[in-house]
């Protein structure tokens, strides 16, 4: 059995296509339409509040994330967290931001948003305990989302794709899936977000070998009861387990949070219903007791899981965070390959460390094989692009424009030089970070008329204030230097931002809306090559 994880599961994702290559191939797979995790957060914000918005992060460290509906621009910018590029500036952020003479707000709206439209708001359900799960999301109160992003959708394809024929596919294909979408919203007979996707995934893969469930109903507590092992492994001894988690994280610098073991935290939540709401609590173990949000649970013999009493208390699921959903549902007889797509889920390096630490030290759960290997899902687009003619256009984003030297381009044309352009960004992102005296030179080379003319400047200014520091031209001086130098400091914030993102471009190999993509580009022979042509390869570590 193969598993995938997916909570936007709609034609807008690269969710289709890699279960479409895996149908094809004849495996059988169970996709999960979501991932226990938060399914839409926003800094800030009160309760309800669900708006679309372009994902970024903020100055305090936060960021706006949506897991249940959202559209990426084609080759479109990351979010970028700027505290990590100050290496390659050679200053913080915030200083930077004083030399520019702008807020930090205004530096993290401009340089950290990304291209990824979602769909945000409060998911608190009355305090902060308890989050809304993708499972609560409503089609009423996301019907005028739903549409909105069909329409950025759209909008992007057009825009990207400009050639006469690609704008006719696209309009076609947007109009067919809009009246997929208005069908599938009028014979709904739930009220939920995640049955439409689950219809809507299952009018592509008709007759195939794909089930579709929920990760909830998947880690039921009325399952197999080796699905809690790695949780039981945490009861038994926490200080070593939250030790392995936290230095799995710190190995591989996934950015994720590290358990606050002072606090007993687990890297598992429960899911249940709370006001009304399906919701899902963070899970701690303080002495003997399973505390689930404001709820406390006594261990059983052997600090097992309570099992009788979490039901009787209304939980209904115990999932782990990320990094160890990822290794949960391949441990055990019930588990199964998990399928992700190449580039996919960036917390997998911290998953694999955990699961080597785990090992390492014999706390793996005992009697149960290795756990079973993540399948890659790669499709190649960029490269499968050299296969266009040269009226397959692309209309490029601006950081990409501003390296090439041009705003449109055959996709054959980028699929040959993308490999170049972005080694050629991460050479100089290296240069900048180990070579303080580089980031001068490039801009010496770049903008030698700018900096030939500071450095009069700054000449002139220091003969004149030895002559008389009272000098009035001083102050004229002062003023055109300044200005000089704050658009240096702007220019090599642009050229840092840009290089990080282009370093990043094959992110897209395998990720995004490829269906629209691929049938703007080529029409629907060119996805089916794409789809046809997919490398599935067994990954483990």
């Amino acid at each position: 059995m193969i598993f995938s994880i997916d909570q936007n599961s709609n034609s807008l994702w690269d969710t289709l296509p890699k279960l479409q290559a895996l149908a094809r191939r004849g495996l059988a797979v169970t996709h999960l339409i979501e991932d226990i995790d938060v399914a839409f957060t926003s800094l800030g914000a009160g309760e309800g509040n669900l708006r679309v918005s372009l994902e970024r992060f903020h100055p305090s460290g936060g960021s706006d994330w949506g897991a249940g509906l959202f559209y990426s621009e084609f080759l479109g910018r990351q979010p970028l967290e700027l505290r990590n590029i100050e290496p390659q500036l050679g200053m913080k952020i915030s200083t930077l931001a004083r030399l520019l003479g702008k807020g930090l707000e205004e530096l993290y709206q401009k340089f950290s948003t990304g291209d990824n439209w979602m769909l945000v708001g409060s998911s608190f359900v009355g305090d902060r305990l308890h989050h809304r799960l993708i499972g609560d999301l409503h089609i009423d109160e996301c019907r005028e989302h739903l549409w909105r992003i069909i329409d950025l959708a759209e909008q992007d394809c057009t825009q990207k794709f400009p050639a006469s024929q690609s704008r006719l596919r696209t309009s076609r294909w947007f109009a067919d899936e809009r009246a997929r979408l208005e069908r599938l919203l009028e014979q709904s007979d739930t009220p939920l977000l995640i049955d439409l996707y689950r219809r809507w995934l299952g009018e592509y893969l008709p007759g195939q070998a794909i089930g579709l469930g929920l990760t909830s109903s998947l880690f039921s507590l009325t399952g197999p009861g080796e699905r809690f092992s790695l949780l039981e492994i945490f009861l038994r001894d926490y200080d070593a387990a939250a030790a392995l988690y936290n230095q799995a994280i710190n190995e591989t610098g996934a950015g994720l949070h590290r358990l606050r073991t002072s606090r007993g935290e687990l890297p598992f939540f429960a899911t249940m219903r709370h006001a009304g709401r399906f919701v899902r609590a963070q899970v701690s173990l303080v002495g003997n007791d399973l505390i689930i949000a404001d709820r406390q649970f006594p261990l059983g013999t052997g600090r097992s899981l309570p099992i009788a009493k979490l039901q009787a208390a209304g939980i209904e699921a115990l999932a782990g965070k990320a990094m160890i959903l990822a290794l949960q549902v391949r441990t055990g007889q019930a588990g199964g390959e998990l399928a992700l797509p190449h580039n996919g889920s960036a917390y997998m390096p911290a998953s694999f460390a955990l699961q080597k630490l785990l090992r390492s030290n014999n706390l793996l759960p005992p009697g149960q094989a290795e756990p079973k290997p993540v399948v890659r899902v790669r499709f190649r687009l960029l490269d499968r692009m050299k296969s266009l003619p040269d009226e397959a256009v692309i209309h490029l984003p601006e950081h990409l424009a501003r390296a090439i030297g041009q705003a449109e381009l055959p996709a054959r044309e980028l699929a040959e030089g993308y490999s170049t352009l972005k080694a050629a960004a991460q050479t100089r992102l290296r240069v900048f970070q180990r070579d303080s005296s580089a980031r001068e030179r490039w801009l010496g080379e770049a903008f030698s008329q700018k900096t030939r003319t500071a450095a009069e400047l700054d000449a002139r200014k220091r003969d004149l204030a030895r002559a008389n520091s009272k000098d009035p031209q001083l102050r004229e001086i002062s003023s055109q230097l300044r200005e000089i130098r704050t658009n240096l400091h702007m220019s090599l914030l642009r050229q840092v931002v840009d290089d990080w993102q282009i370093s990043q471009v094959d992110f897209w190999d395998s990720r995004g809306a490829l269906l629209p993509w691929c049938v703007a580009l080529g029409g629907q022979e060119f996805y089916d090559s794409v789809i046809n042509r997919a490398e599935i390869t067994p990954e483990q570590r």
